[in-house]
């Protein structure tokens, strides 16, 4: 099982922080408030994927994808540098994508912007 978080390193809060140990100190909250119930009630392995918004991910992340990339690889016979480099592509766009929502919003209508019908009550 998986959970993911997303942080932003140039936050204040990580400013005099090393960035590997701000990978580490996420994935250890993570398991912390997961690994235990997933294995017990889950019957599973837990395994936090930890992203900063620059693009960089935390250790653990960084074995998934390359696992996944492995697999992908040998199952439809492409090289291996180009399925992690699609992977990777693929990961900075929905990251970007993410930060741009949460900063600008959502481009769809809000409920305010919808017409409503004109009803008559005469």
């Amino acid at each position: 099982m998986f959970d993911v978080r997303i942080f932003h390193p140039n936050a204040d809060s990580y400013k005099n922080r090393d960035i590997k140990s701000v990978y580490t100190q996420h994935e250890k909250i993570k398991k912390k408030e997961y690994e235990q119930r997933v294995i017990q009630v889950e019957k599973c392995s837990f395994t936090p994927l930890v992203y900063s918004t620059s693009g960089g991910m935390a250790p653990q992340a960084q074995a998934f994808h390359k696992r996944v990339a492995e697999l992908v690889a040998e199952k439809t016979n492409e090289e291996y540098r180009d399925v992690i480099s699609t992977m990777r592509t693929k990961l900075s766009f929905a990251l970007l994508k993410s930060v741009l929502i949460s900063v600008r919003g959502s481009r769809g209508k809000s409920s305010r912007d919808r017409e409503l019908p004109i009803c008559d009550i005469s």
